[in-house]
């Protein structure tokens, strides 16, 4: 094994991906290679050798940067499972690797969908590591624990029958409807692969509090034992309960059959964390069998959306199958509909706030105008008789011409 210091123009130069966004760079001092094996998490330095799937990597503030050959990265050694492109390991030694997800994870593609191109290769130059040589992880600079509260808001999970089921925009529009009414809702995502789209996207909907898995110390969560994730899930559900959430949304990636899911979806502790389920499906038959497996496991299913909800056809058969209210996006987004099926404390609703006044007087759409001209050319010499008035060099035109032009 060897160390040698990260030189300050290389660490300038290399773009960080959004799985690592969390380590600083001031901690990344050296570089260690060798005989070493990586662990999952491990940062690393590395530079692109071949470009094939990911083209752009995601960086710390959410822009899907350009990849070129020789490019340098620093991303995250990590496996991923996603059945729409790869499946991946962490790899024994610091030989070429493959960029799995533009979110940044270093991984050995083991089998791919037939949807997407080769992935892209990468060369680590080296481990990154603190000024003593010590390989940094994403796990050390996880957010402090918190000690779970006694009591909690009602917690909503997001279930898919599959990967690419309609998970992401459910929750979406369940917060952004929600926000509006002020009941504060907050989101997190407790499994999947380093990436900022949902991120961002919870934000954008208008979250509370918006956390995932890697702000507690996971590049991924495919493979990691199910105490990890436990532990990860309870201190993820108690940092949107000590950010004052009224309600916390929890999303659960991939489909119920992906390996961690099921065995997941059967800890204690989960059953303990959530009060209800949404199940999101691409379709009705997986919805019927994704309904009755999880009332098998012991989990309360209160609605279904998902992919299904673009067929007017799809949703029909949906509600005979399973019962249960079929949402869409305008029904997700419909607090009167949403509060009551979930439970959530309707006392936590106000009355939405009114929408700010337009600058142009709506009212004047679709007149002539020939009308609107001759309205504002009155105004102008209204307001230039009162300047008269006032005297030079004291007036300030208000008039829709004036500030147009």
């Amino acid at each position: 094994m060897w160390v040698r210091p990260l030189d300050a123009g290389t660490s300038a130069r290399a773009r960080q991906s959004f799985a690592t966004r969390r380590v600083p760079a001031s901690a990344m001092r050296t570089l260690v290679g060798g005989a070493v094996r990586p662990r999952s998490g491990d940062v690393v330095l590395a530079r692109v050798e071949r470009l094939g799937h990911h083209r752009r990597i995601e960086q710390p503030n959410g822009r899907r940067s350009a990849l070129h050959l020789d490019d340098t990265v620093v991303v995250a050694y990590a496996d991923r499972y996603a059945t729409d492109q790869f499946e991946s390991h962490v790899p024994r030694s610091l030989g070429r690797v493959q960029l799995v997800a533009s979110g940044g994870i270093a991984s050995q593609a083991l089998s791919q969908s037939r949807s997407v191109r080769r992935a892209t290769d990468i060369v680590p130059l080296g481990l990154v590591g603190d000024e003593f040589g010590r390989p940094l992880n994403v796990w050390d600079f996880r957010m402090p624990d918190v000690v779970p509260p006694a009591e909690r808001p009602r917690t909503v999970a997001v279930i898919g029958t599959s990967m690419n089921a309609g998970k992401t925009t459910t929750m979406h529009y369940l917060l952004h409807g929600l926000s509006k009414i002020g009941v504060n809702p907050g989101s997190v995502k407790v499994t999947g692969t380093g990436s900022g789209n949902d991120y961002w996207v919870m934000l954008d909907a208008g979250a509370h509090r918006m956390l995932d898995f890697t702000d507690a110390g996971l590049a991924s969560t495919f493979r990691q034992p199910i105490p990890v994730l436990e532990s990860v899930m309870t201190q993820l559900v108690a940092q949107l309960t000590t950010a004052g959430c009224g309600v916390n949304f929890v999303e659960i990636a991939d489909g119920v059959f992906q390996d961690d899911n099921r065995m997941l979806l059967t800890s204690p502790v989960v059953h303990d964390l959530l009060d209800v389920v949404v199940l999101a499906a691409s379709d009705a038959m997986g919805a019927a069998y994704g309904v009755a497996h999880l009332r098998e496991l012991g989990f309360e299913v209160a609605a279904v959306s998902g992919m299904l909800t673009r067929s007017p056809l799809a949703i029909r058969e949906t509600q005979e199958a399973t019962g249960l209210p079929v949402w869409g996006i305008p029904e997700l987004q419909a607090p009167e509909l949403v509060i009551p099926v979930l439970g959530i404390d309707p006392t936590l609703a106000r009355q939405p706030e009114p929408p700010p006044p337009a600058a142009w007087p709506i009212e004047l759409e679709g007149l002539d105008p020939e009308l609107i001209e001759l309205a504002d050319a009155e105004l102008v010499d209204a307001e230039l008789a009162d300047a008269e008035l006032v005297g030079p060099g004291r007036h300030e035109s208000g008039s829709l011409l004036h500030r147009a032009g």
